[in-house]
């Protein structure tokens, strides 16, 4: 079990390292059978491979995300943030408006994407993310300017 502050700051450790694009870093904090749920609902992902390519989408197209306070659960494990984003329409912005998450812009040149979450994050005994999971529906991404 690890403490409330301790998993508070892995998960703001977490925002900080993708936001710097350090995805080696980034995988640091996470087990190598880490699962990934991104949106809930969505593709599920597993292993470490998997969640650097997920990563590296997200670092390429710009992504900023700008976490609230972390809420710890009262399990040991478990870790909430609400998290508003920001990133470049190109490339994960076509692949949304193909699923349905959005109206795609008629000139996506330029353009942004942003987004609200909430995004659950569960350590292990160790202090390594082992699952990850972001709540966010079509309500919840817009295309911007």
């Amino acid at each position: 079990m690890t403490s409330e502050r301790s998993r508070k700051d892995l998960a703001l450790e977490h925002f900080r390292r993708l936001n710097a694009g350090d995805v080696d870093g980034l995988l640091e904090l996470y087990a190598d059978d880490v699962v990934f749920e991104d949106p809930v609902g969505g593709d599920r992902g597993a292993g470490r491979a998997s969640l650097r390519a997920h990563f590296a989408e997200y670092v390429a197209a710009n992504l900023h995300e700008d976490p609230g306070e972390p809420v710890a659960g009262q399990d040991g494990a478990h870790v909430v943030v609400p998290v508003s984003a920001v990133m470049d329409y190109q490339p994960k912005g076509p692949a949304f408006a193909e699923r349905g998450w959005l109206v795609p812009p008629a000139a996506p040149e330029g353009r942004r994407l942003e987004r609200h979450s909430m995004v659950m994050l569960r350590m292990d005994a160790t202090g390594l993310i082992r699952e990850l999971k972001a709540f966010w529906g079509r309500s919840d991404l817009t295309v911007t300017s």
